[in-house]
């Protein structure tokens, strides 16, 4: 029995601007890149994770002109997720990301159109109770897309939906009264092990949480204590980037077909696994890819 029909992310996507290195530079200094890739990022790698494995998605974040905005509707069209956010007149923004050898990647944001976010095109979206709603932690931090989306949040207008909440690097930033109506209303609130110790799941919390532990694989707590630890097969990786989002669009799909939380959560870990052997942020793997 399916338990979401479709998949309503209100989050942000940002073309993605790789370098793979063989190091950070130094301060002032510089440092030759081996490859390097563009392509969209952000809100994108969870929704095309779960796209890819059959889940209708709608992406509700603003687009803009310009070619980082054609990139955009053009994978969100490829993707066959359907747009349905507001247009403004200028680009997107990017996302500078350095890869290093081990996969691992740091990131530098510059926002654009996509961090414009009005109550009114929130207010619009008939949620059905059917409904899973993604949000990410950057439209809490992002000033006019902060707004609207706290405000939203504080009119309860979710109507039964469930709503997945990806933390992210910049869970510190985020107004504590939002934090609060998430921990009391989101269904599930995906950390990794840093933003876990923010974030501190709580006895009082009716949100799930889950804590990805990298090569150890993902966690489940409900009211503080720990349900399940589900592991994952080791890799070698080649780019992290994008690989909580995977990770996390892929349990959204593998949930709203009904599966439990064990088998969702081993399959969207390796799904993960799967997405961090190749490069990019948005690789979430097919169903025939997954094994299933």
């Amino acid at each position: 029995m399916k338990r979401f029909s479709r998949l309503i992310s209100i989050a942000s996507a940002v073309v993605d601007v790789t370098a793979f290195i063989p190091h950070l530079p130094n301060r002032g200094g510089d440092v030759l890149s081996t490859e390097s890739m563009i392509a969209l990022g952000g809100a994108f790698n969870a929704e095309s994770a779960a796209a890819r494995l059959g889940l209708p998605v709608l992406h509700y974040g603003s687009a803009g002109t310009g070619p980082n905005s054609k990139i955009m509707l053009e994978a969100l069209t490829s993707a066959g997720i359907e747009f349905h956010g507001k247009v403004y007149s200028e680009d997107v923004g990017f996302c500078f990301t350095m890869v290093e050898p081990d996969g691992q990647r740091t990131f530098v944001t510059t926002t654009g159109a996509e961090a414009h976010l009005e109550y009114d095109q929130l207010h619009k979206i008939d949620l059905k109770p059917t409904d899973a709603v993604y949000l990410s932690g950057y439209d809490l931090v992002y000033p006019k897309t902060r707004d609207a989306i706290e405000r939203w949040l504080k009119g309860d207008h979710l109507n039964g939906a469930a709503l997945f909440f990806d933390t992210t690097p910049l869970v510190a930033d985020i107004d504590a009264e939002a934090l609060e109506i998430i921990r009391r209303d989101a269904f599930l609130i995906a950390c990794n092990e840093t933003e876990f110790e923010i974030m501190q799941p709580r006895t009082t919390d009716r949100a799930l949480f889950a804590r990805r532990i990298g090569a150890q694989g993902c966690e489940l707590y409900e009211c503080a204590e720990l349900k399940m630890h589900v592991p994952v097969d080791p890799v070698t990786p080649v780019d992290t980037t994008g690989a909580g989002d995977v990770q996390l669009g892929s349990l959204i799909a593998l949930l709203a077909e009904g599966r439990g939380w064990r088998d969702a959560i081993a399959l969207a870990n390796k799904a993960a696994a799967l997405a961090v052997m190749v490069p990019g942020g948005a690789t979430g793997p097919t169903r025939e890819e997954l094994g299933i």
